[in-house]
């Protein structure tokens, strides 16, 4: 019973230096210029918003407030706290003058009774802020150490530590009061039908699995064969797309520093290889020289023997570069000899030795049909590469359709679809062996085709990670049946073709569809759509707002402090500008 007496006795105490407080603020607060003083605004403004002027003092108290003040300047200019601090006061203005409108009104001495009883400051977030951001009532202390609230501490947390006057405190508050008021409206009108809480059960139980293979057309670039034929061939097809291409690109071919065409075969050796080792590579090396010095084809021999496999794969080739870029003994010798010349002797640098021939030697400006002649080079590369990503996705799901496993599918791809080798059974009168080693399967790049399996996925997520939209494949899964698990044709995503195969298949049903579940639900989407309406409410003030010219912000306000040559871009600038 006296607990209770003394919680009584406690309250009624927190009401009288509440009620005392705001007599004193009649007194001390209101107009006085003592008062006034510690909120340092100056001549200032952060912003105006219909004529309302949201003061330097205002928005340094509302930055302060949310811990920004402890960020380093460089963290707080990358997660803008200062335009979301500015953005979450213009969004309050403009909630005030709908308030205004609606007729909602906050009063005063129940504001700051409301502050002192609950210990927070009210601070509306902007509608853009990410997730955490600290909005909404700020817990703070204003209790002595006895743990009594203190009218003392209040007013120095006001006056010392944000630097406002318990009036414009007080008006801040109210404001944000109102605000919420006008939020409160909004989220109301929101509501939630049956039919969603069901949708949101099914989206989240229906569930699919899928094993897949990708088919990258980049594991596919270096197995295209390029002649000149099948160049010319696609460069008469596709006139206009070169044409375009070359417009876009001409400045790649126009004033250059002096650039060689050379392809090389590399024997690769240590730097902390045995003379033994040294000697054995060199006359491996010597003896392939000698093979190209007899007319052997270069693309060849590099494809089987050279080291360098980025450029094995293409015969050797290396394209164009200019001085610079590659190790100075291969430079030296690359930039040393005659066009279409194959150098009769090995180059030894840190990587091994090399045989060059050097194709080619350009500079200044590289005439059209040249241009046009490298880019359709490439050009022809990327799109015949697509068309093997696609055949060979097309192969893999007729392989599935006759029957064959996933698992005999990726052992195929491990072999590049090479026949697996035939056992023998062991000859009439011998006994039978043990069962043999299983071999490991071969190394494969990346990039290379392989199955694979998602995780369980619903209607509502991604199926395969990758730099392209994979909502057609999580459509398409939830399309099958276990019945019929594959589909039709190979699906498209971005560059890349897929094949695929539904392995596994829930769906939602009403039994488990129980109250707790139902409420669950309601109230995460009720969350999630109030949030939504209300970006949208506060969107649309702002963007009238806006396009009235009835915001105007002080861009002096959201400087961080940090000057260009600091190393920081001005803001606005692009790296390039910045750079220079």
């Amino acid at each position: 019973m006296w607990e209770n007496f003394g919680k009584k006795v406690q309250t009624f105490l927190l009401i009288f230096i509440v009620v005392l407080l705001s007599l004193v603020m009649g007194v001390i607060g209101f107009g006085n210029p003592t008062g006034e003083g510690c909120n340092a605004d100056g001549p200032g403004y952060a912003a105006q918003v219909y004529g309302e002027t949201i003061s330097e003092g205002e928005f340094r108290a509302a930055y302060t407030v949310t811990g920004f003040t402890r960020y380093p300047a460089e963290r707080a200019q990358t997660l803008r706290l200062k335009e979301y601090t500015l953005d979450g006061l213009i969004e309050r203005e403009l909630l005030v003058r709908e308030a205004d409108r609606l007729g909602l009104t906050a009063d005063p001495d129940e504001v700051m009774r409301e502050i002192a009883r609950e210990e927070v400051v009210r601070l509306g977030g902007p509608i853009g802020a990410p997730d955490g951001y600290p909005a909404g009532e700020l817990q703070q202390s204003f209790r002595d150490r006895d743990g009594t609230f203190s009218a003392d501490y209040f007013e120095r947390f006001v006056q010392n530590y944000l630097r406002r006057s318990i009036d414009e405190f007080l008006q801040w508050q109210v404001a944000e009061t109102r605000a919420n008021m006008v939020r409160d409206l909004v989220s109301a009108s929101v509501t939630i039908s049956n039919g969603e809480v069901w949708d949101a059960y099914v989206q989240e139980n229906d569930r699919a699995q899928l094993s897949y293979v990708r088919f990258d057309p980049a594991h596919y670039t270096d197995r295209v064969e390029v002649t000149d034929a099948a160049v010319g061939a696609w460069m008469t097809a596709n006139a206009e797309a070169l044409d375009q291409e070359y417009r876009r690109q001409r400045h790649r071919y126009t004033n250059l520093e002096e650039q060689t065409h050379a392809r090389h075969i590399l024997l690769q050796i240590g730097e902390d290889a045995s003379d033994t080792d040294r000697a054995a590579k060199r006359a491996e090396a010597e003896g392939l020289l000698a093979q190209l010095q007899g007319g052997a084809d270069f693309g060849a021999l590099a494809r089987e023997h050279s080291n360098d496999e980025g450029s094995a794969a293409r015969g050797g080739d290396l394209g164009w570069f200019p001085r610079g870029r590659m190790v100075a003994p291969f430079e030296e010798a690359a930039f040393g000899a005659d066009p279409n010349t194959l150098i009769d002797h090995l180059v030894e640098s840190r990587f091994g030795f090399h045989i060059i021939e050097v194709l080619g030697r350009r500079s200044g400006d590289v005439p059209e049909d040249e241009a046009k002649r490298e880019l359709a080079d490439g050009m022809f590369r990327e799109a015949r590469a697509s068309e093997l990503a696609h055949e060979d996705a097309d192969r893999a799901l007729a392989y599935l359709r006759d029957g064959h496993t996933p698992e005999e599918l990726d052992d195929r791809l491990a072999h590049d679809w090479a026949e697996p080798a035939a056992e023998e059974p062991p000859a009439e009168g011998e006994p039978a062996e043990g069962e043999p080693a299983e071999e490991p399967p071969p190394e494969r790049d990346s990039r290379a085709p392989q199955v694979r399996e998602t995780l369980n996925f619903g209607r509502a997520e991604r199926a395969v990670p990758g730099p392209f939209d994979s909502g057609p494949l999580t459509q398409a899964a939830f399309e099958m049946t276990m019945d019929e698990p594959l589909p039709e044709a190979p699906l498209q995503l971005g560059e890349s073709w897929f094949v695929f195969q539904l392995i596994s298949r829930t769906t939602a049903n009403e039994e488990d569809f129980d109250e707790a579940n139902r409420e669950r639900l309601r109230s995460r989407l009720l969350t999630q759509k109030q949030h939504e309406t209300l970006s949208a409410y506060i969107g649309r003030l702002r963007r009238h707002a806006d396009a009235e010219g009835q915001v105007v912000i002080n861009q002096a306000i959201l400087s961080y402090g940090l000057e260009p040559d600091a190393g920081v871009p001005a803001e606005g600038a692009s790296e390039e500008t910045a750079a220079r």
